[in-house]
């Protein structure tokens, strides 16, 4: 693991601030890991808050719902941030008024009851994989551990982190309904020790016992990059390894971001649909760093024409997500989007232009790789387009974190490489079945 500059001030300070309703959303259809769900509105249909868009009809797929009122403008292709293409619903906006009461008394609730809530409110990951929350509670094999990410551990994010403080008692309302259903016997909190308001709230809330659950610890973890990552986590948390090509299913445990625990406490508690979240907005190019709740669909531009985001400078990159795994776009004409963490806005001096050279052997690569890995043989074997190699180098282990490019001196782009030849190796394979 390495250690990076945070650039979270001043960011991590403020409050979270309500977005303002943008003229339209464009609301990818795909927003999760998995299949499209199919379509269910037509153009020129009138929708409301908590509208079915389209609806899940394979086993891993996600709902998505509209988040206000107004009329279905278009349905067609789209920019998307993870797929870079995608078709999307064309809501323009007229109302931002919703009313998602209190709906459930979790007593009354069995187990089914909970994951119906769940899977009908189109939950997803929402530490960045975006993978369905409902598929996730099913696993095929025993969990005892359940495991909660609050690392946040990406340079400039800081909405898991205001979520923690502002909405603790939401988080923890959502931990005991995942506890109930994946009905484990221990719970960890992990949290990186730069966040100790963070700490201090959950410990304070536990303390009042007014919470059904199993053994809950909150645990304190060094704040280092990719501490949250999945694997990685539950070592650090449960002293868990998760075997090569295997999943944490495997040796029992499962992992969910506390962002994903206060999606699935307003699903059941409230019946809203997952159809906002907290977006960090950060970098030097912006006049002001700030957490927003922003609607899902919600494109970039229109939070500068609402004046919601104002330029210092000229951006010289705009990132969604963080630095160091996040995607460059090439305007600001791209949607928010349900996994959506942060949009980073950096300019010149924060952006390293470095030329690629020659590979010098120093294996700084190898010994920050998270996963223990040889990135600069992955790199050499894609460069020669020796594809089926990759595969002895499990390079399917690989988390894609980026660590081995920010400490490599010549600055190859080594995870360029890795993800280049993951995708090759797709292809291969997709032959044969075609």
């Amino acid at each position: 693991m390495v250690k990076l500059s945070e650039n979270k001030h001043p960011q991590e300070d403020f409050y979270t601030q309500k977005a303002p309703l943008p003229s339209k959303l464009v609301i990818p259809l795909v927003q999760h890991t998995g299949i499209s769900p199919v379509l269910k509105v037509n153009k020129k249909d009138n929708v409301q808050a908590g509208s079915l868009l389209a609806r899940a009809e394979s086993l891993i797929c996600a709902n998505v719902h509209s988040p206000c009122q107004g009329v279905v403008e278009d349905i067609t292709q789209y920019n998307h941030p993870v797929l870079k293409k995608s078709q999307a619903v064309i809501i323009k906006t007229s109302k931002s008024d919703y009313d998602f009461s209190l709906k459930h008394n979790l007593d009354n609730l069995s187990k089914d009851d909970l994951l119906e809530a769940i899977r009908d409110a189109g939950i997803v990951g929402l530490g960045g994989a975006a993978f369905p929350t409902h598929v996730k509670l099913k696993p095929l094999k025993k969990i005892d551990v359940l495991i909660i990410n609050g690392c946040e551990c990406e340079p400039y994010l800081t909405c898991d982190y205001r979520m923690m403080v502002e909405h603790t008692d939401s988080i923890l309302k959502g931990i005991e309904i995942l506890a109930r259903v994946l009905e484990v016997k221990q719970v960890f909190i992990g949290i990186e020790d730069n966040k100790s308001e963070a700490v201090k709230r959950f410990n304070s809330k536990l303390h009042t016992r007014n919470y059904s659950l199993p053994q809950v610890r909150v645990k304190v973890l060094n704040s280092l990059y990719p501490q949250g990552a999945e694997k990685q986590l539950i070592y650090s948390l449960a002293r868990r390894k998760v075997p090569a090509g295997g999943l944490p299913l495997d040796i029992g445990c499962v992992v969910h971001n506390v962002a994903t625990c206060f999606s699935v406490y307003e699903a059941v508690f409230l019946g809203k649909p997952l159809i906002e979240r907290i977006v960090t907005f950060a970098g030097s190019a912006l006049k002001e760093s700030k957490n927003l709740w922003v609607k899902v669909g919600t494109l970039v531009s229109e939070l500068f024409l609402k004046e919601a985001l104002e330029f210092k400078t000229e951006p010289r990159k705009v990132i969604f997500g963080g630095p160091m795994m996040g995607v460059a776009v090439d305007s600001l004409d791209w949607p928010i989007i349900k996994g959506t963490s942060g949009v980073l806005f950096l300019s010149e001096k924060d952006v390293d232009l470095g030329q690629e050279k020659s590979c010098i052997k120093c294996a700084r690569c190898v010994d920050t790789c998270p996963m223990g890995l040889i990135p600069l043989e992955l790199a050499r074997l894609a460069k020669k387009s020796l594809w089926t190699s990759l595969e002895e180098f499990f390079i399917s282990d690989c988390i894609e974190c980026g660590s081995c490019s920010y400490v490599c001196p010549a600055k190859i782009p080594i995870v360029h490489y890795v993800k280049l030849g993951k995708q090759k190796l797709r292809e291969k394979t997709a032959k044969p079945k075609a």
